[in-house]
């Protein structure tokens, strides 16, 4: 018994230290699955852009960093964030009037945010517009589409055209011309709900040029294959990590009852 006390002392660090490994794996296909998931929930999204995981490596403060068991213990990875994917996807024709398009991964639709909203205003790819009871150009989520000097659209009730450069015409008449803006840096653009990017008040925003096309859509960048490739493949990459703890439970429960049988 003598033995075994100073063995468990020496070397009880070592105990569970599998935990660390399994538990943040699983942690981080979760949140991957959390992603995927999302991804191929918006397949047929128009214009929606897909995420990708990122990850950190973190390590514990005051954690040994002598031998690998050491640095395994004391280090874990965690989901730092999601990255967009601006991969333009295929352009469809749907053969709606109000129905636009952007060719290349410059630019943005720009819709106008609420006198109530936190967001400067938003930017969008996804052109599936309507025309409000007014004559204005609008998103399904109901904010109207701006021009390149930041006002909003009027068409009118009649039809309308809108050419390769943007310029909306009624009557064969020019009055307007679809925004296209940009940020300078991507990274300061955080989704939210109706398929829209928000632009918090102070980020500059800038204008872009980029084809637009009339009676067409762009579609969803994500690749339905490969997004159901990958969940099934995370599933069961969490459920590995699963089978890990539980083995690991077994181990450390075991072992915690032959130590009582000998110190009895």
């Amino acid at each position: 018994m003598a033995r075994l006390v100073q063995w468990l002392v020496a070397n009880g660090d070592l105990m569970g230290r599998d935990i660390y490994p399994a538990m943040s794996g699983g942690m981080r296909a979760m949140r991957q699955l959390e992603v995927v998931s999302n991804n191929l929930a918006n397949v047929n999204t128009a214009g929606f852009k897909a995420d990708r995981p990122s990850f950190t490596l973190h390590r514990t403060a005051g954690a040994s960093q002598d031998g690998a068991e050491g640095r395994l213990a004391g280090a874990y990875a965690s989901m730092g964030g999601a990255h967009t994917d601006w991969q333009q996807g295929v352009l469809r024709d749907t053969g709606a009037q109000t129905d636009l398009a952007l060719v290349g991964q410059d630019g943005f639709f720009r819709l106008q945010a609420g006198p109530e909203e936190a967001a400067d205003s938003y930017l969008t790819r996804d052109g599936s517009f309507v025309v409000d009871g007014d004559g204005y150009l609008t998103a399904r989520s109901g904010h109207r589409v701006l021009d390149d000097g930041g006002g909003p659209i009027n068409v009118g009730a009649a039809g309308f055209e809108v050419n390769e450069q943007g310029h909306v015409l009624v009557d064969g008449g020019k009055t307007a011309t679809v925004g296209i803006f940009d940020v300078a840096d991507r990274t300061l653009l955080s989704k939210v709900g109706g398929n829209r990017f928000s632009v918090q008040v102070g980020t500059e925003v800038v204008t872009a040029n980029a084809e637009v096309v009339q009676g067409s859509l762009e579609s969803s960048n994500v690749e339905p294959v490969r997004a159901l490739t990958e969940l099934i493949a995370l599933s069961r990459y969490y459920q590995a990590f699963q089978r890990n703890l539980q083995t690991s439970s077994e181990l450390d429960q075991a072992l915690s009852n032959r130590v009582g049988k000998i110190d009895q």
